[in-house]
C-alpha cells in the first residue's frame, strides 16, 4: 500500500481540462460532415475550409491530452489507494463500461451509420443524374459517357490524371463506380494499368474494395501487378477485407450506392483469386511480403483481422486504457519494489523537455498518416491495438504518470502557455499541416518535396506536446478552484462522450440538405447533442446505477450525501 502524499489533493483544473478534451471530441465529430474535403459518411451541402482546419487542429492534440491526464490520475489513485484498489477501480470504471459499450454503443453506431447511408441515397441518385458539368471527366466516367471522354482526350486529357480532391485516377474511379466499359476504354486508349493514386493504391485495390470481380479480371488480363502496395503497405487483398462500416463511410463520401450482399459476395471471389496469385495480407510494419504458403497466409489473415476489424468503435480509448492500466501495473510493482518516488522529475519538469519528448514521439509518429498524407494520429479499433498507435498514446499516458510523481506544485509545466499556445496554433500547426497535405498551398515555396514528410512528422510531434503543455498551463491559471457548474460538466463528460456519436450522425443526416452556413449547422448539431444528452444524464443517468458505474455514487440535492468518491471521479 502506497502512502498518501500532499499531491493527492484534487486537481480541479485537470478535471476541467479532461472534460474539455471530451467535449472538444463531440464538436470534432459533429464537424466531420461540414469539413470541406474531409471523407465522412454524411457529406453536407454546406462545407467550410475553416472547419476542415479546425478538424486537424483538434485532432492533433485532443486524445494525446486526454491520455496524459488519464496517466496522471492513474498514478494519483495508485499512490493514494494502492495497486489493488486501482485495478478494481479501473475494472469498474473502464473495463465494464467498455464491455457494455460493445452491446450498446457499437450497435447504435452501426444503426446510425445505416440510417445516414439510407438518408443519403436519394441525394446520391440525384447527384448521379444531375450531370452538373457536361464533359467533366469524373462525371463522364461515372455515367459511362464515352463520347465525352473521347472529346476530352482530343483536347489533350491525361488519362492518368488524379482527382483534385480524392487523388484517384480515372481508372480507379471507373473501378469504384463499376464501369467495366469505361475501364476497358481507358486501357484501350493508353491509361497506365499500374497507375497509382495519391495514396499509392491502384485500380485493383479499388475493384477489390467493392468486389468488382469483372473489373478485377479485366485489370489482371491487361497486366496489372497484383503485388503493388499502397504507401502504407497494404495490398489489393487487404482492400477486400475492409470492414463494412468503413466501406459504407467511404461510399457515402463518394456518393456511391452499394448493395452489401453483392459487395461481400464479390469480395469473397476476389479474395480467393488474389490469394491464389500469392498476394499477401499485410499487417502494420511489414515492408516486404513474407507469405511462403497458405498456412502462413491464414495466420496472417487472422492477425490482420485482430488488428484491423473495428470492434471497439468509438470506445477504442477505453480499450486502450485497459491495456495501459495492465502496463502500469507492471511499472507500479517495479516502483514499489525499488522505491521509485519521483522518477525522472528533472526531465519531466525541465523547460527543455520538448527536446527529448519530440524525438521519442517521432518514432511512432513516423508510421502515421502514410496512406493519405494525413495529419495527426491514426486510429486503432481492433482487439489488438496497432503497435505504433499503442506506443504513441502510451507515451502521453506514461508522461502523465511521471508528471504526477514529479509533484509540480508550482505549476512549472505549462508555465509558458501564453506563448506556447499561439506559436503552436499559428505557426507549428499550419506548417505541419501544409507539409502533410499541401492543402494551404505554400509548401512548394518553402521546402523541397523530399523534406515535406520529415518536417511534418517532427512538427506534428512537437505540436501535440506544445498544445498539451499549453492547455495545462491555461487551465491551471483559470480554473484552480472548484466550480460547481464545471464540476457537473466534468462528471457528465464521460457519459456525453460515450453516447454522443450515434446522435451526432443522425443529426448530421437530418440537416445535410438545409441551405444554412456550415458553422451555424455545426453549432446547432453540437448544441442539440450536448443539450439532449445532458438532459438524459441528469434525469436518467447521474443518480442511477449507470452514473454510479461511470462516476461513483451521487445523490440528488437535498438528500444525504454519500462518502466522497475517488478524487478523479471518471474513467480517465
Amino acid at each position: 500500500m502506497s502512502e498518501t502524499t500532499p499531491a493527492d489533493t484534487r486537481r480541479h483544473d485537470l478535471d476541467a481540462l479532461r472534460a474539455s478534451a471530451m467535449l472538444l471530441g463531440i464538436i470534432y465529430h459533429a464537424a466531420l460532415s461540414f469539413a470541406a474535403g474531409f471523407g465522412w459518411m454524411v457529406q453536407d451541402v454546406s462545407q467550410s475550409q475553416g472547419i476542415y482546419l479546425f478538424q486537424f487542429w483538434s485532432h492533433g492534440f485532443r486524445m494525446q491530452l486526454f491520455f496524459m491526464i488519464s496517466g496522471f490520475f492513474t498514478a494519483m489513485l495508485w499512490r493514494k489507494r494502492g495497486l489493488r484498489a486501482l485495478i478494481w477501480h479501473r475494472f469498474r470504471r473502464i473495463f465494464i463500461p467498455c464491455m457494455l459499450g460493445l452491446i450498446t454503443v457499437v450497435p447504435a453506431m452501426t444503426w446510425a451509420t445505416g440510417y445516414a447511408y439510407r438518408a443519403g441515397q436519394e441525394r446520391r441518385a440525384a447527384e448521379v443524374a444531375r450531370q452538373q458539368e457536361p464533359g467533366n471527366v469524373w462525371e463522364a466516367v461515372r455515367s459511362g459517357d464515352l463520347g465525352a471522354l473521347e472529346a476530352r482526350l482530343a483536347e489533350g486529357l491525361d488519362l492518368d490524371t488524379r482527382h483534385p480532391q480524392h487523388g484517384f485516377t480515372p481508372l480507379t474511379w471507373a473501378a469504384l463506380v463499376g464501369r467495366e466499359d469505361v475501364a476497358r476504354w481507358l486501357l484501350d486508349h493508353g491509361a497506365d494499368v499500374n497507375a497509382r493514386n495519391r495514396d499509392g493504391r491502384t485500380a485493383l485495390h479499388a475493384a477489390a474494395f467493392l468486389g468488382r470481380t469483372n473489373i478485377v479480371e479485366l485489370l489482371l488480363a491487361r497486366g496489372i501487378d497484383p503485388q503493388i502496395r499502397a504507401y502504407e503497405g497494404d495490398t489489393a487483398r487487404n482492400s477486400a477485407h475492409a470492414p463494412w462500416q468503413i466501406t459504407a463511410w467511404i461510399a457515402g463520401s463518394l456518393q456511391l450506392p452499394l448493395d452489401r450482399q453483392a459487395v461481400e459476395a464479390g469480395r469473397r471471389v476476389v479474395e480467393e483469386r488474389l490469394a491464389g496469385l500469392g498476394v499477401p495480407l499485410v499487417t502494420p510494419g511489414q515492408s516486404q511480403a513474407r507469405n511462403g504458403g497458405r498456412p502462413a497466409g491464414k495466420l496472417q489473415a487472422l492477425w490482420f483481422r485482430l488488428l484491423y476489424t473495428p470492434v471497439f468503435i468509438l470506445i477504442w480509448f477505453l480499450w486502450f486504457l485497459c491495456w495501459f492500466v495492465a502496463c502500469f501495473a507492471l511499472y507500479a510493482r517495479l516502483a514499489e519494489r525499488f522505491g521509485w518516488k519521483q522518477p525522472l522529475r528533472r526531465w519531466v519538469l525541465s523547460p527543455w523537455n520538448l527536446l527529448w519528448l519530440t524525438p521519442l514521439t517521432l518514432i511512432p509518429q513516423w508510421f502515421m498518416g502514410e496512406s493519405n498524407g494525413g495529419f495527426g494520429p491514426d486510429i486503432s479499433m481492433g482487439i489488438i491495438p496497432i503497435p505504433h498507435i499503442f506506443f504513441y498514446y502510451i507515451l502521453f499516458f506514461g508522461f502523465g504518470v511521471l508528471y504526477f510523481d514529479a509533484r509540480d506544485d508550482e505549476g512549472r509545466l505549462g508555465r509558458g502557455w501564453k506563448w506556447m499556445l499561439p506559436v503552436a496554433t499559428f505557426l507549428v500547426f499550419p506548417v505541419a499541416l501544409e507539409c502533410a497535405t499541401g492543402r494551404l498551398g505554400f509548401r512548394e515555396a518553402i521546402l523541397p518535396p523530399a523534406a515535406w514528410r520529415p518536417v511534418s512528422m517532427v512538427l506534428q510531434a512537437l505540436y501535440a506536446w506544445m498544445m498539451t503543455f499549453g492547455s495545462l498551463g491555461l487551465f491551471r491559471r483559470l480554473l484552480r478552484r472548484e466550480n460547481k457548474t464545471i464540476r457537473y460538466i466534468s462528471d457528465s463528460s464521460y457519459w456525453l462522450y460515450l453516447s454522443h456519436l450515434p446522435l451526432v450522425i443522425v443529426l448530421q443526416a437530418w440537416v445535410q440538405e438545409w441551405p444554412l452556413p456550415a458553422w451555424l449547422k455545426l453549432a446547432m448539431v453540437s448544441a442539440v447533442t450536448v443539450g439532449v444528452l445532458l438532459f438524459v444524464y441528469d434525469k436518467c443517468v447521474r443518480y442511477t446505477w449507470i452514473g454510479t458505474l461511470l462516476n461513483g455514487k451521487r445523490t440528488r440535492p437535498g438528500k444525504t450525501r454519500p462518502l466522497p468518491a475517488v478524487p478523479e471521479g471518471t474513467a480517465g
